[in-house]
């Protein structure tokens, strides 16, 4: 984790936006290199597309994989994702982005707020 004197008490070292494969492998790579992160998804499950659209769907375009189903590669980006213990917040649309006096960003979203010192838009 990263710190800076004038953090929010619930600061984040990134905030992925997005529960798809990219932002759970986000939240894995940043586990793995120490930082406190957060995925903030519209959705109810993560997963994104793979979930949402065709889970039933065979994807041949996946290295290590001749075909998977799209639920099963959901499954295990979850998994790895969720590795780390990182903060996950589902339901929840970012309506806003803000940079702060304090250098910190603001997302705004219609639960709240959250404080970050990186963003990555992980939407599909």
């Amino acid at each position: 984790m990263i710190s800076g004197e004038n953090d929010h008490p619930d600061t984040f070292d990134i905030t992925l936006v997005g529960g798809g494969p990219v932002g759970l492998f986000g939240l894995f790579y940043a586990g793995l290199r120490g930082l406190k992160a957060k995925l903030i998804d519209s959705l109810s499950e993560l997963g994104g597309q793979l979930i949402t659209l065709y889970p039933e769907k065979y994807i041949y375009d996946v290295a290590g994989y001749p075909k998977v189903l799209a639920k099963d590669l959901a499954k295990y980006c979850v998994e790895q994702g969720l590795r780390f213990h990182p903060t996950i917040c589902l339901d929840e649309k970012v309506t806003d982005l803000r940079y702060g006096e304090d250098r910190l960003i603001h997302l705004i979203t219609d639960k709240g707020e959250h404080w970050t010192r990186a963003v990555v838009l992980t939407v599909g």
